[in-house]
């Protein structure tokens, strides 16, 4: 984390990766905060989110990680081998996950209305009761795939009031493709950041691409685009990409 404590950061409330080239960057991403981590299969939202949550541990935050994609045990393992480890703070309890099988399920509208509802007051008892500041949902597509367009709107609106009162973050990842593009844009418009991400062919390299479309209360003016790999020593290792447009 080269030496960043709480005290480094509790002025301004500022999540730090503890990856340099990243918190160059961006500069870390302000709290509160309701995030959207967009992106297809493969093109490193989990990866993304996992960093958050690694960096907000090490300064010092409660985080909560809610998974769609794997168990608890899987999700610690995956850290680990990307050199978050986050296992001494899963004992002591400051790291904390629950997992959902959704595999299986016959997703309509009320299916979907009854996740989202019990979403959004499990995220206020996740801060309430138990004192998380920091909370991810990783990844809500399911939810939201069979829903209205009524449900999404209440549930982002749910969350933009949950994050304003009670002075916390919230990220979400998503599957863009699951909503139309006019939806999207009013979900977008209701976050303080949006980050995309996209899996981009770079001569006979293929790799991923990150753009920070919208960070509400940035500390610093942040590089628009940034190219990274997937890497067990950095986790996120930032590659300069002369050009490179998302």
């Amino acid at each position: 984390m080269g030496g960043l404590t709480m005290s480094d950061v509790e002025a301004t409330r500022v999540i730090k990766f503890g990856n340099s080239e990243l918190d160059r960057r961006i500069g870390g991403i302000p709290i509160p905060t309701l995030c959207l981590v967009e992106g297809p299969s493969s093109a490193g939202k989990s990866v993304f989110v996992q960093a958050v949550a690694y960096g907000a541990l090490n300064l010092g935050y409660s985080v909560h990680y809610i998974t769609t994609e794997n168990t608890i045990r899987g999700l610690l393992n995956s850290m680990k081998s990307l050199s978050f480890d986050c296992d001494l703070h899963f004992i002591t309890w400051q790291f904390s996950i629950t997992s959902i099988n959704v595999r299986n399920i016959r997703w309509d509208a009320e299916i979907s209305q009854r996740f989202l509802d019990t979403l959004m007051k499990f995220v206020e008892f996740l801060h309430e009761v138990v004192g998380k500041e920091v909370i991810i949902v990783d990844n809500i597509s399911h939810f939201i795939a069979t829903a209205s367009e009524h449900q999404i709107l209440e549930f982002f609106s749910h969350m933009r009031d949950c994050v304003d009162e009670h002075e916390i973050a919230v990220f979400l990842t998503l599957h863009p493709f699951v909503v139309n593009e006019d939806l999207l844009v009013r979900i977008r418009s209701v976050c303080d950041g949006n980050i995309l991400l996209e899996i981009k062919e770079m001569g006979e390299q293929i790799l991923r691409m990150m753009k920070v479309a919208k960070l509400r209360g940035a500390v610093k003016r942040i590089d628009v685009t940034i190219g990274f790999a997937v890497d067990p020593v950095f986790g996120i290792k930032v590659i300069p990409i002369s050009g490179a447009k998302v």
